[in-house]
């Protein structure tokens, strides 16, 4: 079907262009919009004319419905853009709520159709596919900018311990690291499982490309997802992985750069402007306990909280956002808020783990066990970044987890019509 093919092509040009084009803007009357968003706007709209002229597609939507709302992990997320949403009567800076609230409600509506509508094996292959030539072309443009400091501000240059901190097209060193560690533990998997040599030896570079990059881009938070990520796959995996881990540890000792990121990992001094605006966090937390301050309000009430708190001010920062994204959620969205995503977060685990245990496909087991050490890894790197809020790197989280979620649900409901047959 026409329609089921122009969907098909802009998700995979969504995934695809996502953070490659999403620097440069479009004017629509006036109101400038990044190209990713114009082209997620048409994946919308695709399915929307699908809904209204396909009986099927309504069939589709109707039962996906039904399960959506009897899945914890769907239940979990919609109360938690509910809290959002109520946050905006609130929130001093509406905005900024209603800006976040929306991105939020758009990975939803993603996940909702790759789940329910977007679940053959060869739309989600695509998927995966597409993330992977993504990941490859980043790979290959932060080497680039490793050695020549193309497209790098000044505020990524001449560091002590490197020449340049790369950040590709993902704005900011630590958002490609986010993104490079829910890739790379995939990558590590399908290097061991593919048997084509060809493809095992493509699986490999890639791998080695995304140590690469992560080093290239000084974070610590990287290392530490590295390393978590690691210790997860040995513990779901093979215990002979450790091997690989104390060997590319030796290496990184060796390597200044790499050094004397590990050792900054502990020093106080650069971690203490994550502490003060962790502890500002607290400090709404207390005063807005139930409600919170309103979606993406951390960052409005920064200055008010630093004039009545001085002694948490730290080289002039203003509307600096918080560096943590659980705080952030608590602070902002209160106790609702930070329960509903806390339940999200673990309800992606489960059933990411449902899946590996019960998917049929080597692929998506090797695949999604990768992916599962990198959620974990991710979700640590956020107790140091607000990695969940920035689009770029948060929306693979989704769409991968849509992907998953998406072959059980097939698989499931076709085991149902052949029990029925």
């Amino acid at each position: 079907m026409f329609l089921d093919r122009l969907l098909y092509l802009f998700m995979c040009a969504y995934v695809i262009l996502l953070p490659l084009l999403s620097s440069s803007k479009v004017s629509i009357m006036r109101v400038h919009i990044p190209p990713a968003d114009c082209i997620l706007a048409l994946i919308i709209l695709v399915y929307i004319v699908k809904f209204i002229v396909s009986k099927e597609c309504r069939k589709r939507f109707f039962s996906g419905m039904k399960d959506f709302f009897t899945s914890y992990l769907t239940i979990f997320m919609s109360i938690l853009a509910i809290m959002m949403i109520v946050s905006i009567s609130y929130a001093g800076e509406k905005t900024i709520a209603l800006s976040e609230s929306f991105r939020f409600i758009s990975y939803i509506i993603l996940f909702f159709i790759i789940k329910y509508e977007y679940n053959k094996k060869e739309f989600l292959n695509g998927i995966l596919g597409s993330y992977i030539v993504t990941s490859a072309v980043l790979c290959l443009y932060g080497i680039y900018q490793h050695f020549t400091g193309f497209g790098l501000s000044g505020k990524f240059e001449n560091y002590g311990y490197a020449r340049f901190k790369i950040m590709a097209t993902m704005d900011n060193p630590n958002n490609l690291a986010a993104f490079l560690i829910l890739a790379i533990f995939p990558l590590v998997m399908l290097s061991i499982y593919e048997k084509e040599r060809i493809k095992k030896l493509l699986y490999i570079l890639l791998t080695i490309l995304m140590l690469f990059n992560i080093a290239f881009t000084g974070s610590r938070n990287a290392i530490i997802g590295i390393v978590v990520g690691m210790v997860v796959l040995i513990v779901l995996y093979s215990f002979k992985l450790i091997i690989p881990l104390f060997v590319v540890g030796i290496i990184a000792l060796f390597v200044p750069g790499i050094k004397d990121r590990i050792f900054a990992i502990s020093d106080p001094v650069q971690n203490q402007s994550r502490i003060y605006l962790w502890s500002i966090a607290k400090k709404m937390i207390v005063d807005h306990p139930i409600f919170g301050v309103g979606n993406g309000n951390y960052v409005s009430l920064y200055d008010k909280y630093v004039e009545i708190y001085p002694q948490y001010k730290f080289y002039g920062y203003s509307r600096y956002p918080c560096h943590n994204s659980y705080l952030k959620i608590e602070s902002e969205l209160g106790i609702i808020g930070g329960i509903s995503f806390a339940a999200v977060l673990v309800s992606s685990l489960i059933q990411v783990k449902i899946f590996i245990n019960t998917v049929k496909s080597n692929f998506y087991k090797y695949f999604y066990t990768g992916f599962l050490a990198s959620m974990i890894a991710f979700y640590v790197m956020n107790l140091f970044d607000n990695l969940f809020f920035v689009p770029k790197t948060t929306t693979y989280f989704w769409i991968l987890l849509a992907v998953s979620q998406g072959m059980m649900y097939r698989e499931k409901n076709s085991s149902i019509f052949v029990k029925l047959f």
